[in-house]
């Protein structure tokens, strides 16, 4: 039995084609949308943001003045402008971005909480039904911290019965299928705390919802410390899109992260 951190790792993102997108406006804005690109691109954190901001301004075509005789001026500042869409409640133009994101030695209580999460969202998990476990992993919270090794002991003892009946089957005589089957049994010896890997893909939409439930206070404590991780990624990557985001620090120790713009 060994203890484990829950780790969060940012693997992917959006990219844009930039040469499509520059014929895209060419076509829809002439040389005013693409001197909008020209001042706009190259201050861009992320291809994410830029994309984001692009889909809010062909709703109004409003890459610049003359293109739409009903608009007389724009916002030229990305931040003034993603800004106000969160402030409006426009959350729909932050779909079409997405992130991919592995959590690593989370346990299945955590991922029993994620999957709850299904608009917009891709998942890939670990499947006991095909990895037979080497040992029990897991994280401690911080309500048993005081008595970990009480923790531990618990979990040798089940892990040492768990071993002593995975023994008596012959995994060298075994074809794939049988060794399935019997993994898929012996999985429900392990307990809901043993850690897993989990990919787990989500629009910013998506990513601002969960954020702001699952760093809740009264949000489960484990779902609760990883998204705390996955804020401080996103306001750090996407600062224009998570800029609203602000962290409270809670009695055991976990952060809290609300927006102002709650809508979005």
């Amino acid at each position: 039995m060994r203890f484990v951190e829950p780790k969060v790792y940012m693997i992917g993102e959006t990219k844009l084609d930039l040469g499509q997108t520059r014929l895209m406006l060419r076509a829809l804005g002439g040389r005013t949308a693409l001197e909008w690109m020209s001042r706009t691109s190259p201050n861009s954190r992320s291809e994410g943001e830029l994309l984001t901001e692009i889909a809010g301004r062909i709703c109004y075509k409003s890459f610049g003045v003359g293109l739409n005789p009903n608009v007389k001026k724009i916002r030229t500042s990305s931040k003034e402008y993603i800004q106000n869409t969160l402030s409006k409640g426009d959350g729909s133009i932050f779909e079409h971005a997405s992130c991919t994101f592995a959590f690593i030695d989370v346990s299945r209580v955590f991922t029993h909480e994620l999957v709850r999460h299904r608009v917009g969202v891709a998942i890939s998990q670990e499947s006991l039904r095909y990895v037979r476990p080497t040992d029990l992993a897991l994280w401690i919270p911080p309500e048993l911290a005081e008595r970990k090794m009480e923790f531990k002991a618990i979990v040798e003892r089940m892990e040492e019965d768990y071993k002593s009946l995975e023994n008596d089957y012959d995994w060298d005589s075994m074809n794939f299928d049988e060794k399935k089957r019997v993994t898929s049994a012996l999985r429900r010896i392990a307990p809901d705390g043993m850690a897993t890997s989990i990919i787990w893909t989500a629009n910013h939409r998506t990513i601002r919802h969960v954020i702001t439930m699952r760093t809740a206070e009264s949000a489960e404590v484990e779902i609760r410390y990883i998204f705390d991780k996955v804020a401080r990624v996103m306001k750090r990557k996407f600062p224009l899109i998570y800029g609203d985001f602000q962290h409270t620090k809670l009695p055991d120790g976990t952060w809290s992260w609300r927006p102002k713009f709650v809508k979005a």
